[in-house]
């Protein structure tokens, strides 16, 4: 059994982008964990208190997780002011070595969004400290043998899909449990739901299926070694 954490910087985010394939590793019997670094909590609609809000959130990203077959984990950060500290580092990281977690999902390095960028950093930071093992802390290091990046309308910029999935099987367990978002189908400004069910039919296209769901990876990962062309 393989354990996989998807790091969203807002409750949302890993599960729209990532919650295809964490269904997918669910039904295959390996543990999803779920880590918001904020409850997005000021994405509250007009006249909705945003304390009570971040409170709502917290349980539909529970909800998800559940449904799919996973574990939530939401952070204390404010929605917005997310920042890359050495305290907001190791507590990541510490959650990473505390469920000796193999495969790491998080945002792309480029977005429209201050927090995307700042969850990409402080991941990426995290997943080094989590496997190091000369770095000493109560926990032992993390196996982390594989970490990509999800495919995000807010963090287009530079993004190359290089990790393909089929994920039919799983899209309508997924399908299903985002609904328990808010964000998914009542959000004024973007048709989220509408949006990534679309861009995994557009990419199950491209590899023959009925959907699939893409990743990225960066230059260090690019690299395969054959020992010939036959």
């Amino acid at each position: 059994m393989a354990t996989i954490m998807a790091v969203g910087a807002h409750t949302g985010d890993a599960q729209l982008t990532m919650g295809m394939l964490l269904a997918r590793h669910a039904m295959a019997g390996d543990r999803v964990v779920i880590v918001d670094l904020t409850a997005g909590e000021r994405g509250a609609p007009r006249g909705r208190d945003i304390a009570e809000f971040r409170e709502y959130n917290v349980e539909c990203a529970g909800k998800f997780a559940r449904k799919i077959g996973g574990v939530s984990i939401v952070l204390d950060s404010p929605d917005g002011e997310l920042e890359k500290t050495k305290e907001n580092v190791m507590r990541l990281a510490d959650l990473m070595r505390e469920y000796q977690v193999n495969a790491v999902l998080s945002h792309w390095k480029m977005s429209l969004h201050r927090d995307h960028v700042i969850a990409h950093q402080l991941t990426d930071d995290a997943i080094f400290y989590a496997s190091l093992p000369t770095f000493e802390r109560p926990l032992p290091p993390a196996k982390i043998r594989r970490f990509m990046y999800a495919e995000n309308w807010e963090d287009e910029e530079g993004f190359v899909p290089y990790y393909w999935f089929d994920v039919t099987e799983a899209f309508p367990v997924w399908k299903e449990a985002v609904k328990e978002l808010w964000l998914s189908e009542h959000s004024q400004s973007f048709p989220y739901l509408r949006y990534y069910e679309a861009l995994s039919i557009t990419r199950g296209a491209r590899i023959g299926k009925d959907h699939a769901t893409c990743f990225a990876a960066d230059a260090g990962q690019r690299r395969q070694i054959l020992d010939g062309l036959v």
